[in-house]
């Protein structure tokens, strides 16, 4: 059997190593983890980005490497699509900066997942999301601008969707269907997020509708950072 990697086990005794490290704290430089362990710069710079390939670490430019915490993202029919209370459940506080809301012409695919007439108008609501504030999440909402008339005057600029569409429209939102998979983010969602590059993230996709009236409320795309989220769809009892 070959042995394991240099690179390799230097990753696991880093990781043993600052276990206990505040996640606001950076690590060492590479320069200091070289003389720590006794290795050359290289082998610590393999050793860094295999735990950040494993999404345990974190590179920001300027900033340094630092440890990550990784929250369980539910989703299942009986659990409301609302990033907010998801992220909540999880264990973590998010906050939200929503853009605000436009109105425009639905395109034809809108139409088609909204189920629009050929001249229905849309509102199109953009988000992003920070938790410990630090960007995690972006979010783009289309919605029929019938059901949600006003809606620039309801949302507040921190506000979470699902409890305007509660509040203010009296909606009780829930998912009719849900889609994930990991895909190489736009250029300005890898911006809004701070990634090196545009590695990829968790994709999600889905429809919303009102749980009374079978309204279609909500088709949204998000982006979700991988290295703090773990994605986990429940379908069926078990």
């Amino acid at each position: 059997m070959q042995a394991e990697a240099t690179y390799l086990k230097l990753s696991q005794q880093i990781l043993e190593q600052y276990a206990d490290l505040p996640l606001q704290r950076p690590l060492p430089s590479e320069h200091e983890l070289g003389a720590l362990f006794g290795v050359n710069r290289q082998t610590i710079r393999a050793a860094l980005e295999e735990l950040e390939r494993r999404w345990l670490i974190r590179r920001v430019k300027g900033s340094g490497t630092f440890r990550t915490k990784r929250y369980e993202y539910r989703i299942g029919p009986h659990i409301a699509p609302s990033f907010t209370r998801t992220v909540r459940a999880s264990g973590a506080e998010p906050r939200t900066e929503n853009s605000k809301p436009v109105t425009r012409p639905a395109s034809t695919t809108e139409r088609e997942i909204l189920g629009l007439s050929a001249n229905a108008q849309v509102a199109v609501l953009e988000r992003v999301r920070f938790i410990d504030g630090a960007p995690v999440s972006t979010a783009v909402s289309v919605l029929p601008a019938a059901r949600v008339p006003r809606l620039a005057a309801a949302m507040g600029s921190e506000e979470s969707l699902d409890t305007v569409l509660r509040r203010q429209y009296g909606y009780t939102p829930v998912r009719q269907w849900s889609q994930s998979r990991l895909a190489s983010p736009p250029a300005e969602v890898a911006k809004a997020l701070g990634l090196r590059g545009r590695p990829p993230q968790i994709l999600l996709r889905g429809l919303v509708s009102c749980a009374e009236s079978g309204d279609k409320l909500e088709y949204v795309e998000s982006y979700l950072r991988p290295d703090v989220f773990d994605v986990v769809t429940e379908v069926g009892k078990w």
